[in-house]
């Protein structure tokens, strides 16, 4: 009897060390996996730490950029303008000659329109609008520049209840429409542009549509590095980079449209 009891043991205490040494192994992949996930888990999390960090220096750096071009425009060629009517008021004194006073009364209207536009300008390259007044203003404050032009008809709707995105995702949305905005004005030969600010409860979506030419996206995304721009790239990052995407549908002959969707910090 004692024998079988010794013999059970020896059993329970091999059948115990094979099953160590079985999973032993298992637990030693298992925990290396573990730690290889988290590894790039960091990794990723660092990646996109820098990538953040990286676009709100450009941000930054642009944002200072234009807000030095904004006040160029409304300290330097804003008083140059007014100076120039200053001098057509003088001007319009000194002429006798109905056709000349016409044509300097003319002429005067025609800077006093420049100098309107050129303040516009400056408001809207400025991010202290942004701050100021927030991102709908900004938006119709730059497509009532674009319609002044008389060149192309500009629209902006809303729908929902409009909420506040933040400072920083508000001047990024901004920037990505000017540049949207740009890019139609330069080459899609649009004669309507129209931007929709849709506030829904879980997230913000940003269309830009134009009835332009329209290009192929998938060409355009797929040109050597001479012979690409970085309007597209700079949309897609950005919003990425913000939590959200941009989608570009265009296609030649049937416009172009930008869908940026943001989710609502709560």
């Amino acid at each position: 009897m004692q024998n079988l009891t010794g013999e059970i043991e020896l059993v329970s205490i091999a059948t115990v060390f094979l099953l160590l040494i079985t999973l032993a192994p298992i637990a030693f992949v298992l925990m290396h996996q573990r730690q290889y996930m988290r590894y790039l888990q960091d990794k990723e999390q660092m990646k996109n730490l820098y990538q953040r960090e990286l676009l709100q220096s450009q941000i930054e750096i642009q944002n200072q950029t234009l807000q030095q071009v904004a006040n160029d425009l409304h300290d330097n060629v804003g008083q140059l303008l007014t100076v120039v009517v200053m001098r057509l008021n003088a001007l319009e004194d000194e002429v006798a000659e109905p056709t000349q006073q016409a044509a300097v009364l003319q002429t005067r209207d025609l800077v006093r329109t420049v100098i309107a536009d050129v303040r516009t300008l400056s408001k809207t390259l400025d991010h202290d609008t942004v701050r100021r007044f927030g991102l709908l203003p900004s938006l119709t404050l730059e497509l009532e520049r674009i319609q002044r032009t008389g060149r192309i008809q500009a629209e902006l709707s809303t729908l929902g209840e409009p909420y506040i995105l933040g400072e920083q995702v508000e001047i990024v949305l901004l920037r990505m429409t000017q540049e949207s905005l740009n890019n139609a004005l330069k080459h899609a030969q649009a004669k309507n542009l129209h931007v929709l600010a849709d506030f829904k409860s879980d997230s913000f979506i940003l269309t830009i549509s134009d009835d332009g030419r329209g290009f192929s996206v998938q060409k355009a995304t797929a040109r050597q590095l001479d012979e690409a721009g970085s309007g597209l790239t700079n949309l897609y990052r950005r919003a990425t980079l913000l939590g959200g995407t941009c989608v570009i549908t265009s296609q030649p002959g049937a416009g172009t449209r930008v869908d940026i969707r943001m989710p609502r910090s709560q």
